[in-house]
């Protein structure tokens, strides 16, 4: 017959329960331990020699930017390097200087189109009228008919204004026109200009003096009108006749009545 007691039987069932317990925590640690001892072996020795060393921190990345783009980065840095210009010594240039014999040539020029200062009587046109008289103009007496001059053109009264006139013979001005040329000719000196050719008088003025003939002059008067002359070209201005010639080459004229 059991004589314990109901306590006894408590507290004896109770440390059996506890022993079981124990136990099985205890075979649950073993476990992974006894796996991990137990577990497949390693492929190769371990290294021998000193532990590895930590991997050192990255190091931000040098970049030399050209002038033809750019990096945009945060660990990027921009290192500009001095640049060296090196200056290559001047020497001295060798010029060679082609010497080329100098040649005899032949040139034809007329001297309508070659380069004159500009006149004022180059604007001559006979029968143009004006109705005022240019600044500084002068007032002659010809035979009792009145003429106005300025700058070696004439002028007289129609209309109520002025026209341009032929530069009558016989007018006398303090001085010849601006830009008038020298002509040698009968032993006297002219002075051409307007078509017209003045002589210097005793008291130091100058009068246009009747055209001679067999004169060559250098250009043909302003407004002269060409003309055909037994077959050949010719220009007339106030009555005289002009014939071209060559004079070293150069066209020039010469006065002639046909």
């Amino acid at each position: 017959m059991n004589t314990q007691t109901p306590v006894a039987q408590f507290l004896s069932r109770w440390q059996s329960g506890l022993s079981s317990v124990v136990g099985l925590l205890a075979i649950l640690i073993a476990l992974p331990l006894i796996s991990a001892e137990h577990g497949p072996a390693p492929r190769g020795p371990a290294p021998r020699g000193p532990a590895p060393r930590a991997p050192a921190p990255a190091r931000p990345v040098v970049v030399a930017r050209s002038a033809h783009g750019s990096v945009r980065h945060a660990d990027v840095q921009v290192v500009r390097h001095p640049v060296e210009v090196r200056h290559e010594p001047e020497r001295p240039v060798e010029v060679h200087h082609e010497v080329v014999p100098p040649r005899e040539v032949f040139v034809h020029r007329d001297v309508d189109v070659d380069v004159h200062r500009r006149r004022f009587w180059d604007d001559f046109a006979f029968g143009r009228r004006l109705a005022a008289l240019p600044l500084g103009f002068l007032t002659l007496q010809l035979g009792g008919v009145p003429y106005y001059y300025s700058g070696g053109i004439y002028y007289q009264p129609v209309g109520g204004g002025y026209q341009e006139v032929y530069p009558p013979v016989g007018a006398v001005v303090p001085q010849p026109p601006d830009g008038a040329i020298a002509i040698e000719a009968g032993g006297a000196t002219y002075f051409y200009a307007g078509g017209a050719f003045y002589l210097q008088q005793p008291d130091g003025s100058y009068a246009i003096a009747p055209t001679p003939l067999g004169v060559v002059v250098p250009e043909l008067p302003p407004g002269a009108i060409q003309v055909s002359v037994n077959g050949t070209i010719a220009y007339q201005f106030n009555g005289i006749y002009y014939e071209p010639v060559f004079v070293n080459g150069v066209t020039q004229y010469e006065t002639f009545n046909p």
